[in-house]
C-alpha cells in the first residue's frame, strides 16, 4: 500500500467513525455457554466482534450502527437473543468522543 493510498485509507477509517456509534455490551453468561453465545451473536446485524473474556464478564459484543436510535433497537435485538445471559451491561461511548 502506498502513503498516499494508506492516507486515503485512514481518512475513510475515520469517516465511517464519525458516522457511526457503537456500544460495548458485557455479558455474564450460564456456565458453560459463553462460545456457543459469542457464536450466536456474531450472525447478528449489527454485531461487529465478540471476545470471549476471563469473565466475569464472559462475552464482549461490539454492535455499530449509523444512529443510535438504529443501534439501540440492534442491541435490544442482540440481548434479547441470549437465554442464557445472567447479567449484561451496555456501555455507549460519549456523542462527543
Amino acid at each position: 500500500m502506498t502513503s498516499s493510498s494508506l492516507a486515503l485509507y485512514h481518512g475513510d477509517v475515520k469517516r465511517w467513525q464519525a458516522m457511526s456509534t457503537r456500544a460495548y455490551v458485557l455479558l455474564d453468561i450460564a456456565d458453560g455457554k459463553s462460545e456457543q453465545v459469542a457464536k450466536a451473536l456474531e450472525g447478528m446485524p449489527g454485531v461487529m466482534m465478540t471476545d470471549l473474556l476471563e469473565g466475569p464478564p464472559d462475552v464482549i459484543v461490539v454492535l455499530e450502527a449509523f444512529e443510535r436510535p438504529t443501534l439501540a433497537e440492534l442491541t435490544i435485538q442482540a440481548l434479547t437473543s441470549v437465554e442464557t445471559a445472567i447479567k449484561s451491561v451496555c456501555l455507549l461511548p460519549t456523542q462527543d468522543g
